[in-house]
């Protein structure tokens, strides 16, 4: 199993290409001047109290990626229409705007594939994911929004891969059915959510690959997440663990489980009678006596990764 995700791995690091590069992680610039002008793919112009575009981004030539964060003057359907002349926009980031309806006008970005929503706590999201549901809608990331539950029409993203839902309270379990019925989400942030335990829907999702729990108020985790069947890294940290939960053992991808700065004093049994996927276990910062941890030591001895590290304050 760790080879096959290792090859995964080094197979879309070949594959990545130039346009990937471009749009990703060639250099961000702040300002626009005629030196640079040809050069900029990536423009961040957040936090500059804009009320409008500066004029200089009509000298742009293949502008791919933009972030208009904190500009609250800034009017958002006429600012999307003067980019829309950049059809290889992928990347578009509005947060902080006080949005609270997303424009028609987005419909414009043809290629648009992560869409930053963060920190727009009034918006309408039903209204939002209906605008952009036609596009090809990769990643979404909708913190700090103060969302409870999310609509019926998010199934509507059948490109989403990645979705970010940290920093809300989202504890419905329809939320999370709704999330199982898309066919390639594959990375999914619930951490802080101050969640108490996860939905017995939470087994509905069982395409993905990453999932992120951390900092939320888990004190043990449902058996439906067994149905997880295809998970292969969950971080768990900073929650109220007392024990490794046994779920981990019936999840039958599971390679690597983060369980840091939770309140673990004991190694169940079954990690020393079942088999399971697991390799790899970060456990630092539990109040592991010294016994446990040599006890599970020797239980998790052919681990490619086992980790009890103490923070010394």
């Amino acid at each position: 199993m760790i080879k096959k995700l290792l090859f995964y791995i080094s197979i879309s690091l070949l594959f990545i290409g130039c346009s990937t590069y471009t749009t990703f992680y060639s250099t961000t610039y702040q300002e626009i001047n005629l030196d640079t002008s040809s050069k900029i793919h990536r423009l961040d112009l957040s936090n500059q109290e804009l009320e409008e575009l500066p004029s200089a981004i009509a000298n742009l030539k293949d502008l791919r990626m933009i972030n208009l964060s904190n500009n609250s003057k800034l009017n958002i359907d006429s600012t999307l229409r003067k980019l829309a002349v950049y059809k290889n926009l992928e990347v578009l980031i509005l947060d902080s705007l006080d949005i609270k309806e997303v424009p028609p006008s987005i419909k414009l970005f043809s290629n648009l594939k992560q869409i930053s929503l963060v920190h727009n706590p009034n918006i309408n999201l039903e209204q939002a994911i209906t605008q952009i549901s036609e596009l090809p809608i990769e990643f979404l990331n909708l913190k700090n929004n103060k969302l409870t539950k999310l609509p019926k029409n998010i199934i509507s993203l059948k490109n989403l891969r990645d979705l970010n839902l940290s920093y809300n309270t989202i504890e419905d379990e329809k939320s999370y059915s709704y999330l199982g019925k898309l066919p390639k989400l594959y990375s999914l942030w619930i951490d802080h959510n101050n969640l108490k335990e996860l939905p017995s829907t939470i087994g509905e999702l069982s395409q993905i690959r990453f999932f992120y729990m951390d900092h939320n108020e888990l004190k043990g985790l449902p058996d439906q997440l067994t149905e997880m069947r295809k998970a292969w890294v969950i971080h768990a940290g900073y929650n109220k663990f007392k024990e490794l939960p046994v779920v981990f053992t019936t999840q039958k991808s599971l390679l690597m489980v983060h369980i840091n700065n939770n309140q673990i004093k004991h190694i169940p049994k079954v990690y020393e009678t079942e088999k399971y996927a697991l390799a790899g276990l970060i456990l630092d910062n539990n109040p592991l006596p010294e016994t446990e941890i040599l006890r599970a030591k020797k239980i998790f001895n052919g681990f490619f990764l086992l980790s009890f590290k103490q923070k010394v304050y």
